[in-house]
């Protein structure tokens, strides 16, 4: 593959042609998803939003990309990969130990359920179709992991039994891999005939299986090459599996479970094949048969600085791949100061400004007179007392809104500092850039922050920037953007991802006007002149009980919020929404949906979590239609 000169937008793993590329790109802290224990003895489900890494983490265990990691093991960039797969039990100095099998659903079995025949054939026609292209893959993995030519290696492959009690099920399923390979290409052709058929078939000679013998094959008999075990570990990935229809999931997932495969096997899907009542609820399934399901953007979020250890570390791969290799890394090229001379000849004017409007609001009234001459107020950078000072505006707005100020004595500077927060500090630094059209959005943590625990909105953001990098280099300039820079980048992909939405998301129109709703609201709320909930609003929350509400509608009054229930779920399964369940606050549990923090740069926003307001669901059902409406100037924030 040739180099890219701009390799961010290379965001699917389909789109990086060679395995030696995916190996160089592939960052190994990816691999911190897996858990530890029960990796190869329990099926295993990664669940994510579009873009999250799923199929690059499948590809990884493929023979091709494991037999190059090897070859490059030496290289600075597969060294620490090698590592962390040889603990794993993967690969060793001597070669891959692991025969992974990737099989995508994307193709054909969809179109079973438009046949023409009962349910219980549908089912055989799908399984049939499986275990064709397991045993395909199987077979094509064990002649690629040992360096032979496909398909002359098959021959020296024999499945060989690994107890002396035989199945019947598997009485008529050749052993030698020639015949073997043979077996399943016409069962696969068999199947795709009947599928193609525009003329009437005989239902009662379909082919197919009712189970999945692919599994018991792999899980009775051993893959050998000249009489040795291919690999210590076999692995079966299915990526694509919310490519299956409704019933087709349905049928897959207990049958994997009932036939209890002693090989590793992996589900991969996208949010979007669960149902709303799955999707409020996270989907989230635990037991002793399958390990607890792998909630991608869900795992990040709970790690935000391994999250951003993680991309940022994405980035340099990705910027040391580039054609011209002018450009190492992308954190170092990324202004994340705003004390330089321009910016503080600006924040003169920002501080001279404010300041002349708190002494004017302070202006006969006794009560603000120590506040007026703390120190703090008078020393620092010009930007650091521009924020001292709209952060004093806050605090005297919250004073001059207090009901229970009865005396008009002066507050002690000692009463200023306690309330003087790091929580109002951020809401003045959000407050002065709106206000005065100064930066927010950049720096790498920030950068990595917006990309809300997804890869492919990370390499997207990255990506733009890294563009413009790319043709300051070109130009023969420092590749240096400024914070003025990337806050114009990262707003412009904000806005192109909002406009990105009615094409991603089911319900396209609702959720637009939803989305639109939560953040005008938070908008609203989060620039009131006494920052009420500083540093801001980025979501909102409904109670445990609505939210139960929501997945049972079953008396008839819970029945008008199905389509607030499917607007949820269809935003949580395209990343819009991030739901935290069971939050205790004031007392009671909370689902909190906090909107994705491009959305946040989209309506200007700010980027930390724990800023949510309660809402019931009679006023979220108003916000599917007509919108939410800005409360009047006369009424209270309530």
């Amino acid at each position: 593959m040739r180099e890219s000169r701009n390799p961010f937008r290379l965001r699917a793993s389909e789109q990086i042609e060679t395995d030696a590329m995916f190996i160089r790109l592939f960052e190994p802290s990816m691999l911190e998803l897996l858990p530890q224990e029960g990796l190869w003895d329990r099926p295993q489900i990664l669940r994510s939003a579009p873009g999250a890494g799923k199929t690059s983490l499948l590809r990884l265990f493929t023979p091709t990309a494991l037999l190059n990691l090897h070859t490059l093991r030496t290289h600075d960039f597969g060294q620490a990969l090698f590592q962390k797969l040889s603990s794993m039990g993967a690969v060793d100095e001597s070669g891959p130990r692991l025969l992974g099998v990737l099989l995508s659903c994307a193709r054909n079995y969809a179109t079973l359920e438009d046949l023409d025949c009962d349910a219980s054939r549908k089912t055989r026609l799908l399984y049939g179709l499986l275990n064709a292209r397991i045993l395909l893959a199987t077979l094509r993995g064990a002649v690629a992991l040992k360096r032979l030519d496909y398909p002359a290696g098959l021959s020296r492959i024999e499945l060989v039994p690994k107890s002396e009690k035989k199945s019947e099920e598997l009485a008529n399923i050749p052993t030698n891999g020639k015949e073997l390979h043979d077996w399943a290409m016409q069962l696969e052709a068999t199947v795709c005939d009947a599928i193609d058929s525009f003329g009437p078939f005989e239902t009662a000679a379909l082919p197919g299986h009712d189970t999945l013998i692919s599994l018991l094959v792999l899980k009775e008999r051993e893959v050998r090459i000249d009489g040795t075990v291919v690999a210590d570990r076999l692995l079966i990935m299915l990526d694509d599996v919310h490519k299956l229809t409704q019933r087709q999931r349905e049928s897959l997932f207990p049958t994997i479970l009932d036939l209890r495969p002693s090989c590793g096997f992996w589900i991969a899907e996208r949010f979007e094949a669960l149902t709303t009542n799955e999707m409020l609820s996270l989907g989230a399934t635990q037991g002793r048969d399958f390990g607890d399901v792998i909630l991608l953007e869900q795992f990040w979020r709970q790690y935000p600085k391994r999250f951003e250890h993680l991309v940022m570390n994405v980035a340099d791969r990705r910027a040391g791949a580039a054609l011209d290799g002018e450009i190492s890394t992308l954190a170092g090229c990324l202004g994340d100061s705003l004390e330089d001379s321009k910016g503080t000849e600006k924040h003169r004017e920002v501080l001279a400004k404010i300041k002349d409007r708190v002494e004017k609001t302070a202006a006969g009234n006794s009560v603000f007179t120590h506040w007026l001459i703390a120190p703090h107020l008078y020393k620092g950078t010009a930007r650091e007392q521009a924020l001292a000072w709209r952060a004093l505006e806050i605090l005297m707005q919250r004073e001059l809104n207090s009901s229970q100020r009865a005396f008009d004595f002066s507050l002690s500077i000692n009463e200023l500092e306690a309330k003087d927060g790091s929580d109002v500090r951020n809401a003045a630094d959000l407050f002065i850039s709106d206000e005065f059209k100064l930066p927010y959005y950049f720096g790498p943590s920030r950068l990595a922050a917006l990309s809300s625990s997804n890869v492919e909105q990370f390499l997207h953001l990255a990506g733009d920037e890294f563009e413009e990098l790319v043709a300051q280099a070109l130009l023969k300039k420092e590749p240096l953007l400024t914070p003025e820079r990337q806050h114009a980048i990262l707003v412009k992909g904000a806005g192109s991802f909002w406009k990105d939405i009615p094409r991603r998301a089911r319900n396209a129109r609702e959720v637009l006007v939803f989305l639109d709703s939560i953040g005008r609201f938070c908008r609203w709320t989060t620039y009131q002149p006494n920052a009420p909930y500083s540093p801001g609003v980025n979501g909102i929350a409904i109670s445990m009980a609505d939210r139960e509400r929501l997945l049972t509608g079953a008396k008839p009054k819970d029945r008008q919020y199905g389509k607030l229930a499917d607007v949820l779920a269809s935003c949580l399964a395209q990343n819009l929404l991030d739901a935290t369940l069971n939050y205790k606050c004031k007392g009671a549990n909370w689902m909190v949906l906090y909107l994705n923090r491009l959305l946040c740069a989209h309506f200007g926003l700010p980027l930390g979590y724990g800023g949510f307001r309660e809402k019931k669901l009679k006023d979220l059902a108003t916000w599917l239609d007509p919108g939410y409406r800005e409360p009047k100037k006369d009424e209270q924030l309530i």
